[in-house]
């Protein structure tokens, strides 16, 4: 991804309040833009990013974009020279970068009126942005590359998860991988075990089933959603929204 990190040159900074409205047309050059101040919109033909305070935006070099500000916003924008493998515009947060309070207010200031020494000041703070927004982007990607793997599954829970013969023990086998290690990605790409994600997708839907008024009887609504067992799906509903099937709506 940062193959050509060694070859980063900083061209100019500066730390100043934002215009309400601006239009910039082919950016010369590569930029780390740091919300200091308030909140920002950039506009990409049909897209847009919004910046918040404490946040960053890359811009890279030869972007035309259109940026709308709301109430009093300052920035302090870092511009340079060369590649760091990202290729279009994107918002990241820096919370957690140590050297947020520094580089923000600090960073312009000793690149333009520092002493030489204080160049050396600013390619470390740099670098060390650089290296913080990589570890984003490297955290994402491997993100990604993992939640490939259940992919067969979530796209089998997406056929089959009102199915009454629905087994969870069959999920990571479609994935050819463990189960240990089937449950630790799914929960990490949902937030819930692969059993409770089935159950909390099955009791919204009779939910709606039940409040819609469509159904005869609470044992069609249950085994509509993939239960045989209309006093286990009862049980369940009433964990979930503390009130029984038949309460709900009422």
């Amino acid at each position: 991804m940062a193959d050509n990190i060694e070859n980063l040159k900083i061209i100019w900074s500066i730390h100043k309040a934002s215009k309400p409205y601006a239009k910039i047309e082919n950016r010369p050059t590569n930029s780390f833009i740091i919300r200091t101040k308030g909140v920002c919109t950039y506009k990409f033909g049909g897209e847009s990013l919004t910046v918040n305070e404490g946040e960053l935006i890359f811009l890279p070099k030869g972007t035309t974009y259109e940026y709308i500000t709301e109430g009093e916003s300052l920035y302090t924008s870092i511009n340079f020279a060369g590649e760091i493998g990202i290729r279009k515009p994107k918002v990241y947060p820096l919370t957690g970068f140590y050297r947020l309070d520094y580089i923000s207010n600090n960073f312009s200031d000793l690149w333009n009126f520092g002493f030489s020494y204080d160049k050396y000041k600013c390619f470390s703070m740099f670098y060390d942005l650089v290296s913080f927004v990589l570890n984003i982007e490297n955290a994402e990607y491997s993100n990604k590359k993992k939640f490939e793997i259940i992919e067969p599954a979530v796209n089998y829970l997406k056929e089959h998860i009102y199915d009454c013969e629905l087994k969870t023990e069959k999920l990571h086998r479609l994935c050819g991988v463990s189960d240990t290690y089937f449950r630790k990605i799914f929960i990490s790409r949902f937030g819930i075990s692969p059993q409770n994600y089935i159950i909390s997708k099955r009791l919204i839907h009779a939910k709606s089933i039940i409040d819609s008024g469509d159904y005869d009887t609470i044992g069609e609504v249950a085994e509509s959603v993939g239960y045989n067992d209309p006093l286990y799906f009862g049980k369940a509903f009433k964990k979930m929204y503390g009130y029984s099937p038949s309460e709900s709506g009422k």
